[in-house]
């Protein structure tokens, strides 16, 4: 049994800590001994099955994410108590449900719903078993997705280990935006000869607001301060230490196959087991929860051996491409360390070639596609970088196309890397007409000296890419221009950060409190996250202390709903109106808001009226008149679209529906468990299925970037046939799975046009998806469809 205190000599990273000399005492709060006859329901659950689910049940993906093979299951088969030890054991047996056939079966034990902590010193010590295609893990997710899906709002993996791999285990960290442009960090930690996870070892992590550290029996291989996470509808990151600061719930399973390290094989037994004798979560004794210390961008020193920035800063050498490229079309082939690498490996069907072509008197490097295989990696060209840990990168460069097209462009690791991801993978939209594109990206990952900026142009079609003027350089941290006219956010909304949780980590980024009386103060608590404004003992004018956002933008002749949660100390009002950019001219009569002690929802509604539209006017709250605090959170500025402005409205966010441009804008997907090959002919998609797989989604061609707005009337129109009768889905979904529209559709040997009527009931951004695979519980056979004219217009 635990003793309920223990003592802690790694370094924690607290100066006081240190400078005190003492160590750092935590003290028990939940554990699992394992010491009871049977596994004990009020301290852990189950997942079951193979499949990741919505919260309504619905199907997600197979493989939970990571094509892996088992299937969880509650038995004691497969977990149970021996010795005073936990077992989760792995087997070699058939299973079936309503979603498939499973060769293993195996355990999944979670807190979820029964315990979840923040912060504190979790520990686990455990045994795990040997053999290619075995992935034991001992990690954390968090109790609410309180930034958004997987992985914005976090995950945490105190332990996983490669069955093949026996001498190593990681501990990881991910977090960033959803899927998929989420970020993992983290570190491996190399036992001793002759030692390894199958002998008996203590894995433990110690989190405090803005860093994690992990321990393997007690030494400290890694510590880790760098994180972040964005929202969807975010126009900035949410305030650090997010997401790391939140309950997260434990979970031990045992997985056979998946990516990590690929399926078992013929030297791979049956059954296997891990072996756990404690779990142990504990809260600091004897000192306070070190303040966190938002990470910022820091001037990078290279080592000598790297590849060093030219002269103006660039780390991209020959960025306008002088000399020629380097064919990389076989797997065993070396890149040019240096210069440019035109990428065509025969695993991924792509073929192209590269010409230097001069424009407005500079060289630009012309990449065909001559068959763009069935991935954005079929065809890439690619530098390799060096890049240095916490460094603030900007990549820029100039492109155009023959015709519409898109391309997708990333910094990331290679294979020694796992393929990880440095910056987002941005699409970027090409037309025929040059322009300048840039995104920047910090290097969160440790120092990399072989990075790769990719430039990805497979799977689009065969028109022609012109790239030109590429630099990778490192900049500053440059201030957010919070008085900036504000474009509304992809879900309708004009006010930025009216959660206050997005920003600094004062979390009032974008908000400007101003007041006449010196001792008035405007705090966001960590925990409450909503607007506070202390005013006590300073009476005044109403309009002597305000709360004010610039920049928003108001169109003419529009009636708008603000929208927010209030209360104060004690009953008061306070007014809230619409100013004119220099503050002189009110363009709505403030609205007197009554508030009590009980957070209630508020709602004004307003036309705006101005002769002119207004780019940046701003909103206003004003708090004095009265010595009660006041209390804002949740604040919604959105146009009523019975009135709509379709100058601010995409009339035909759809790209490319008549394949003009090969599958360009369009990505199709193939599950393992289907046989399909999706490609651009004669100007239509054509969809060549061998074997439809077990889901409708196994055959998938999609569009994605759709932002449709709330109350609009679309009309979605397509021909399709197909060699033999059948089913198809079609659905306009967003990236959390919600569907907004979804049609099952009859299609045969005939050209048919389909037609349907669609109003959002939220602005949002969507995927419209064609879910050709299973329609019907017999196989369908070899069969091909033909998809064309696909159109998704506004109605007036």
């Amino acid at each position: 049994m635990p003793s309920g205190v223990i003592a802690s000599t790694g370094d924690d990273g607290s100066k006081e800590v240190q400078k005190n000399k003492e160590k750092t005492k935590w003290s028990l709060t939940w554990s699992d001994e394992f010491n009871k006859p049977k596994i004990d329901p009020k301290k852990w659950t189950y997942d079951i099955g193979n499949w990741i689910k919505d919260d309504d049940g619905n199907l997600i993906t197979p493989g939970w994410g990571n094509n892996e093979k088992q299937y969880y299951t509650n038995s004691d088969e497969n977990s149970f108590i021996k010795d005073g030890k936990l077992i989760i054991r792995a087997k070699k047996e058939s299973t079936t449900d309503d979603s498939g056939t499973y060769e293993y079966t195996s355990a999944k034990l979670k807190t979820k719903g029964l315990f979840s902590q923040t912060y504190g010193r979790y520990e686990v010590r455990a045994k795990s078993p040997t053999g290619k295609g075995l992935w034991p893990a001992v990690w954390m997710l968090p109790e609410k997705d309180r930034y958004g899906g997987w992985a914005a709002s976090g995950e945490i993996d105190i332990m996983e280990a490669w069955g093949s791999k026996p001498h190593k285990v990681a501990g990881t960290l991910h977090y960033g935006e959803t899927w998929p442009n989420n970020r993992y960090t983290g570190k491996e930690f190399e036992f001793p000869f002759n030692d390894g996870i199958n002998a008996w070892h203590t894995y433990a992590i110690e989190w405090e607001p803005g860093e994690i550290r992990w321990y393997v029996d007690g030494e400290l291989y890694q510590t880790q301060n760098e994180w972040y996470a964005k929202g969807q509808n975010n126009p900035i990151k949410f305030s650090y230490p997010a997401p790391f600061d939140q309950n997260f719930y434990l979970i031990m399973n045992l997985a056979v196959g998946g990516w990590f390290d690929g399926d078992p094989d013929e030297t791979t037994t049956f059954p296997r087991q891990m072996e756990i004798d404690y779990v142990r979560v504990y809260e600091l004794k004897n000192r306070d929860y070190r303040d966190p210390v938002e990470p910022t961008p820091k001037p990078v020193e290279l080592p000598e051996e790297a590849k060093q920035p030219l002269e103006d800063g660039n780390l991209v050498y020959d960025g306008n491409f002088e000399r020629p490229f380097t064919l990389i079309d076989q797997n065993e082939k070396p890149f040019d360390p240096s210069y440019w690498n035109l990428v065509t490996l025969p695993d991924f069907g792509g073929e192209a070639s590269a010409e230097r072509e001069i424009i407005d008197n500079k060289n630009f490097a012309k990449i065909t596609p001559h068959v763009p295989g069935s991935f954005s990696h079929s065809v890439q060209a690619i530098q390799l970088i060096s890049l240095g840990k916490s460094g603030r990168y900007k990549v820029s460069f100039d492109a155009k196309a023959a015709s519409d097209r898109q391309m997708s462009v990333k910094v990331g690791g290679g294979a020694e890397r796992g393929w990880g991801k440095y910056s987002n993978e941005e699409t970027i939209k090409l037309g025929d007409t040059l322009e300048t594109h840039s995104f920047t990206f910090d290097m969160l990952a440790e120092t990399d000296l072989a990075a790769r900026l990719e430039f990805n142009l497979g799977s689009t079609g065969s028109i022609p890419v012109w790239i030109g003027n590429v630099r990778v350089e490192e900049v500053s941290n440059e201030p957010i221009d919070e008085s900036a006219t504000k474009p509304p956010l992809p879900d309708g909304n004009h006010i930025y950060n009216g959660t206050f949780d997005q920003g600094d980590m004062d979390r009032l980024t974008y908000w400007e409190f101003v007041s006449n009386h010196k001792k008035d103060r405007a705090v966001v608590n960590e925990k409450a996250r909503e607007f506070h404004a202390y005013l006590k003992r300073h009476p005044s004018k109403k309009t002597d202390k305000y709360l004010v956002q610039k920049g928003i933008q108001l169109i003419k002749g529009n009636e708008y709903l603000l929208t927010f949660k209030g209360k104060a100390d004690k009953n008061r009002s306070i007014y809230v109106g619409m100013l004119d950019e220099s503050g002189n001219k009110s363009y709505v009569a403030p609205s007197k808001v009554n508030l009590n002690r009980r957070s209630d929802t508020y709602e004004v509604k307003f036309t705006y009226d101005g002769e002119t539209s207004d780019y940046n006017s701003q909103l206003i709250f004003y708090l004095g008149g009265n010595s009660a605090d006041v209390y804002l959170d949740d604040i919604v500025l959105k146009k009523l679209t019975n009135i709509p402005d379709y100058n601010d409205v995409d009339m035909k966010p759809l790209k490319n529906g008549d394949f003009l441009s090969g599958l360009s804008f369009w990505n199709p997907y193939i599950h393992y468990d289907a046989n399909a090959q999706i490609v651009s002919e004669d100007d239509e998609a054509k969809i060549s299925i061998d074997s439809e797989g077990n889901e409708p989604w196994s055959v998938l061609l999609e569009q994605g970037n759709l932002k449709l707005v709330e109350g609009l009337n679309y009309e979605l129109n397509f021909s399709v046939f197909s060699q033999i009768a059948r089913n198809i889905e079609v659905t306009l979904e967003n990236a959390q799975y919600k569907r907004y529209f979804a049609e099952k559709v009859e299609i045969g040997n005939e050209k048919t046009t389909y037609s349907f009527r669609i109003t959002p009931t939220e602005t949002d951004t969507l995927s419209l998806k064609f879910l050709l695979g299973k329609s019907t519980d017999s196989p369908l056979g070899k069969h091909v469809i033909y998809l064309d004219n696909v159109e998704l217009n506004v109605l007036k």
